[in-house]
């Protein structure tokens, strides 16, 4: 088993400012996507602050995720395509205050962070 000191260590990302790599896959926020699309998730546990958050979404961040459910739902859009919360201008969250759990906890500079970058020509 090779040691720790053999993995590449990756570079550190000081900032997602300008990025938004996370986001160019996730079509809209995920959790309220799983919520909205089955009604069971809101009695989990688990879910509890998302359906709370999601109860209370300004006005257009709902308009644009019922929009997102009805045009993936009839075949007009991917689901996999830019996070419909996205602003391509400040390349950040437009309803940042509102994003889901899973926004929250995915973590800068982690390998995942790394790997989106890399997918999509954000330097790191």
């Amino acid at each position: 088993m090779p040691e720790s000191s053999a993995i590449t260590e990756l570079p550190v990302i000081e900032s997602c400012n300008g990025c938004g790599a996370c986001c160019f896959e996730q079509g809209a926020p995920p959790d309220y996507v799983a919520l909205r699309l089955n009604s069971d998730f809101a009695a989990d546990p688990s879910f509890a602050a998302d359906a709370a958050r999601l109860a209370t979404l300004p006005p257009e961040a709902a308009a644009l995720l019922g929009e997102y459910l009805a045009a993936t739902a009839a075949g007009r859009l991917a689901t996999t395509g830019v996070c419909v919360w996205f602003d391509r201008a400040s390349k950040g969250c437009r309803f940042y205050d509102w994003r889901p759990s899973t926004c929250r906890v995915f973590e800068r500079s982690s390998g995942g962070c790394h790997i989106y970058r890399r997918r999509h020509g954000v330097a790191s």
